[in-house]
């Protein structure tokens, strides 16, 4: 989703960039990643932090970030609850090389006020519909990210939907491992989880539900008495049985990942057994034994920095537990990388 500014953006697209910082606006913590892309075509790390979370319901804004995190260029991605994904399946006008912007508000139910933008991914022949994934972010949050950025580095290359931004990130890491594959892709966090549906590495469907871990661990807590830590060690450990706290919390996630499993596998004549999910141990241990029993699937971890390269010291030990919480800052400077 490009900003405004239109001179200057379509400038900077026309440019390979090979150094970006990956910005993520998250509510609980703006996660920052610096990625910079070798002669070879490696992607290396060269920092990482998360600052305080910054209110982008403001009119004006401002973000500083350190020296060593601001190169030229940012690729921004956005996770409030306002910002819409979706995969359409609607008629391309003929002659017409891309839907026009009231067509695409008008297919995602959005109202004026949203900036949108779209990327066909299968284009139909004759009557047949053709696939986009579209996305929209209000005006007024585009306004306060690139108010952030006014005056110095990095400049704003593009604003994305926290929600496909992840992808980027799974295909960076796991993309030859699923090229002949449908699978399901989860990054769950804190706070939202968003999913992908891919066939061979494209995108089927996309989706977000907004429970994360700290709802889960609210509700263990408060029905067990005890303090967050000693929550987290529970739920890893299973010391007390909570299965089905576990399951009344992240029911809502499981039907909606089953429903767009059953569909899929229907549409395609495909059978999904793979679910990838980002996240730390304490984060992973709801799905690696519910969900692999709601879903009947294997459920396979996977992080965003594999086929990253790094020095050991440049991640801090703070976030060595951590690293998931960062794939969607990571995908979002990955996929400025790679165009």
């Amino acid at each position: 989703m490009k900003k405004s500014k239109a001179d200057q953006t379509s400038q900077r697209k026309q440019r390979k960039v090979f150094d970006l910082v990956g910005i993520d606006f998250s509510s609980t913590g703006t996660r920052v990643v610096r990625l910079k892309k070798k002669k070879d075509g490696a992607v290396v790390l060269t920092g990482m932090d998360i600052l305080p979370a910054i209110d982008l319901t403001q009119q004006q804004c401002s973000a500083t970030l350190p020296k060593p995190l601001s190169p030229h260029y940012a690729n921004v991605a956005y996770s409030g609850g306002e910002a819409v994904a979706r995969v359409l399946n609607v008629p391309l006008p003929a002659g017409e090389k891309m839907l026009s912007d009231e067509k695409l508000r008008e297919s995602l139910n959005v109202s004026s006020d949203y900036r949108v933008s779209a990327t066909i991914l299968k284009k139909g022949q004759g009557r047949q519909d053709t696939t986009f994934l579209a996305a929209a972010v209000p005006n007024k949050v585009i306004t306060s990210i690139l108010s952030c950025f006014s005056t110095g580095s990095p400049a704003v290359a593009s604003v994305q939907v926290a929600g496909v931004a992840f992808i980027s990130a799974f295909l960076h890491a796991r993309e030859e491992e699923i090229k002949n594959e449908v699978v399901c892709v989860v990054q769950y966090g804190e706070s939202t989880t968003y999913f992908t549906f891919l066939n061979k590495g494209k995108v089927l469907l996309v989706g977000k539900s907004a429970i994360g871990n700290c709802v889960l661990n609210t509700r263990v807590s408060e029905e067990l008495g005890i303090d967050e830590d000693l929550t987290q060690t529970i739920i890893v450990n299973r010391s007390i049985d909570v299965s089905s706290s576990i399951m009344d919390v992240m029911m809502p996630i499981f039907k909606q990942l089953s429903i767009s499993k059953d569909f899929i596998e229907r549409h395609l004549t495909c059978e999904i057994s793979k679910l990838y999910v980002s996240g730390s141990k304490n984060l992973l241990s709801c799905w690696t034994k519910e969900a692999t029993q709601f879903l009947h699937v294997d459920v396979i971890p996977w992080s965003p920095l594999e086929n990253i390269q790094h020095e050991k010291d440049i991640i801090p030990k703070c976030f060595s537990k951590k690293i998931s919480n960062f794939s969607v800052a990571i995908g979002a400077a990955i996929g400025g990388l790679e165009k």
